[in-house]
């Protein structure tokens, strides 16, 4: 009909122009009219199309994988967002070699939903399994970022393990929702108060050849190439804490890295006491002071600064020295409260006696390597790391909570497991800081020596030389060890 309409208008006048010595006939206009009329009505087909066609919502992941020791991951895994109002479509992650989840990587992607999902309410993470071999497939997922279409972002923590960590004495379940932070979940200011306690013990033989010992005081210590501080800032609700490890291999050239990892802990005190509530510029006072004065040698350092009157935790970590924030099961609604009780012939009548609550990891400072054995650490020389490179992180703490900071010649002996059941059993008995400290160093130091032992550096010792290790590492130990109440 529309090109009927069409034609009847213009064959008129395209005979009369056709009179003239037009070339254009009144036939031709009307095949061009019916050409007019058919891309009219595609256009309103298309249109109609569009509008009834399903609108794709698109969601944007960041996914970070952990700077730990073995974090990253051979083997992909799958995503998928949960709403209110439906699904997303799975998505996989790290299948090509050059999407990897490997150590410290940061992987974008975006994944699309017919549907709008509505508030999203989980992310469903699946670590995929390898048919041949599990080695070097777990992995360590930090965190996962949404962005939602209305540009809302959105903050799921995971600081876990999918599978077993390749550096031994960790592991965990292969599938986990994350939960996104709400504003009441670990943001909540809940006033606290730190005791703190520290122990430095020096390699045996250090303490043979060279007469070196041990120097714990109150607020300082130093052991060997380690140190540690604690203090409570004079103006400020601000407690900090710190530990350092000295490169001994420096007294190949007649330096003495005691002296610099010392310096840095002193300087660090130094700053908290002056009022700084910046974990990092607190480290950076540390290094430029140690700088200025002159002091040469390198070492690690891990610094944490605790907020008492808001209960938020400040960390900043260079190397692979670190910090462990430990929470009773019991004070998470996010975590299964769990108790162990004693087994053996006797474990009937001291059950009820000996019933130990459950610790967990509830944070862990990354570590920072260049390569296996090669941490990042501050030093006077043109190769040092800056201050900037150090890894920054901050989390709420509760009463009831434990912090263990400590050199390698702890967790290089000591898993994480471990170091949480200890903590467990000596709060069970109502032990405080200075005993934990004291028998978390004892426990690593047999672990040194223990040939036979599986340790955190016998893991990862196979992995990195590709051969069987077994046995700890003897070296300098510092732990320092604040309760929370």
């Amino acid at each position: 009909m529309a090109v009927r309409r069409i034609a009847r208008f213009l064959g008129p006048l395209l005979d009369s122009q056709g009179a003239k010595g037009n070339t254009t006939s009144g036939a031709a206009l009307a095949a061009w009219a019916g050409a007019l009329a058919f891309g009219q009505r595609r256009a309103w087909l298309s249109q109609a199309a569009l509008q009834h066609a399903p609108a794709y919502h698109r969601y944007t992941l960041t996914i970070t994988t952990g700077n730990l020791r073995g974090a990253g991951s051979l083997a992909p895994a799958w995503l998928q967002l949960v709403g209110t109002q439906g699904k997303s479509e799975r998505i996989i992650v790290g299948e090509k070699d050059e999407d990897r989840l490997a150590r410290g990587s940061v992987r974008t992607v975006s994944v699309s939903a017919q549907e709008d999902l509505g508030q999203v309410r989980f992310v469903n993470v699946q670590r995929l399994g390898s048919s041949i071999s599990d080695a070097g497939t777990g992995w360590f997922l930090e965190h996962v970022i949404v962005q939602t279409p209305e540009r809302q972002r959105l903050y799921f923590p995971c600081h876990a393990w999918f599978g077993e960590a390749d550096c031994g004495g960790r592991r965990g379940p292969l599938e986990r929702n994350l939960l996104p932070v709400a504003p009441e979940d670990d943001l909540v200011a809940e006033p606290v108060r730190l005791s703190a306690s520290g122990v430095a013990v020096p390699h045996p033989d250090k303490v043979k050849h060279d007469g070196a010992k041990g120097i714990n005081r109150k607020g300082f210590g130093h052991g060997g190439e380690d140190a540690y501080f604690y203090c409570a800032g004079s103006t400020t609700a601000m407690f900090g804490l710190g530990v350092a490890d000295g490169v001994f291999m420096w007294r190949e050239l007649g330096i003495d890295s005691g002296d610099f990892s010392r310096a840095l802990m002193r300087l660090a005190r130094d700053s908290v006491l002056a009022g700084s509530v910046d974990v990092v510029r607190v480290m950076q006072d540390a290094a430029s002071g140690a700088l200025a004065a002159g002091v040469q040698g390198s070492s690690t350092a891990c610094i944490v600064l605790v907020n008492q009157d808001t209960g938020q935790l400040f960390a900043a970590n260079l190397g692979d020295s670190g910090c462990l924030l430990l929470r009773p099961a019991a004070n998470d609604p996010h975590a299964h409260a769990q108790v162990r009780s004693p087994s053996g012939p006797h474990a009937a009548g001291a059950a009820a006696a000996a019933i130990v609550p459950h610790y967990y990891v509830k944070f862990r400072t990354n570590q920072l390597e260049h390569d296996f054995g090669r941490p990042y650490q501050l030093g006077h020389h043109a190769a040092a790391d800056s201050v900037d490179m150090c890894d920054v992180a901050t989390q709420s703490v509760r009463p009831g909570d434990v912090l263990v900071l400590g050199t390698d010649g702890l967790y290089d002996n000591l898993s994480d497991v471990e170091i949480a059941d200890e903590v467990a059993a000596c709060r069970a008995k109502d032990m405080g800081p200075m005993v934990i400290a004291q028998r978390l160093a004892r426990m690593a130091f047999d672990a040194s020596y223990d040939k036979h032992r599986s340790t955190p550096y016998a893991a990862s010792a196979s992995e990195h030389f590709d051969m069987v290790y077994s046995g700890g590492k003897p070296d300098d130990i510092t732990v320092l060890c604040a309760v929370v109440e």
